[in-house]
């Protein structure tokens, strides 16, 4: 199973499954994945499953299509490769990647989503915290700056928090069970976080708070 998650100057915005054979990038409606913005052609660019290989094609577009900050025509995609497409970029995210290995507590947290430019933190706005609770992390603390923050153990159960313009939300990125906030597995939906949410991952507590 493959994705995109699609962020606009560093905001969340969503996610889209990707189809098994061709999915279809670009502003007109007939597009799986639809972005109504000028910056974007009609037909912007398609992404290809080919024998469990991703592949991006630019159709053309007026102003063209980058992964990791190169202009293509066509590219593989491979894990956490970042798609420019007008002013919007797309992670790539793919459950078929190699694990990578857990870090020596066991517990993995990188950032799967970085935007071209800096994410500092809007004017006005808190900065959402993650505060690992067990294991032998407790205590580490993870601020969500980036558009979308991936926590948990490769291969084993993996979310992302996404930050979007009302807070900030959870998503299910693989393993065979949904992540729990207050005890409650989540949906196949983005689930909202509040204020002192407490998140179980991976076998991990954790509490969710702003600073």
């Amino acid at each position: 199973m493959a994705k995109l998650i699609l962020s606009l100057s560093g905001n969340y915005i969503n996610e889209f499954q990707l189809k098994p054979d061709v999915t279809r990038i670009g502003r007109r409606p007939h597009n799986e994945i639809q972005v109504d913005h000028l910056s974007i052609s009609g037909e912007h660019a398609l992404i290809r499953c080919m024998r469990g290989e991703y592949v991006i094609e630019d159709q053309r577009s007026t102003n063209g299509t980058s992964v990791n900050g190169q202009r293509i025509v066509q590219c593989k995609l491979n894990d956490g490769d970042q798609v420019r497409i007008g002013k919007h970029v797309f992670t790539f995210h793919t459950s078929n990647a190699a694990p990578r290995p857990a870090t020596a507590d066991g517990f993995e947290a990188t950032q799967l989503l970085v935007p071209p430019t800096s994410a500092a933190r809007p004017q006005g706005k808190r900065m959402g915290v993650v505060r690992v609770l067990t294991g032998s992390a407790a205590g580490r603390e993870v601020e969500l700056s980036k558009a979308s923050t991936t926590l948990g153990k490769a291969g084993i159960q993996v979310a992302s928090i996404g930050r979007r313009s009302d807070g900030y939300a959870i998503s299910h990125i693989e393993g065979p069970k949904r992540p729990l906030v207050n005890n409650r597995e989540i949906g196949a939906t983005p689930h909202p976080l509040k204020e002192e949410d407490l998140i179980e991952l991976a076998g991990v507590k954790m509490a969710f708070f702003y600073r």
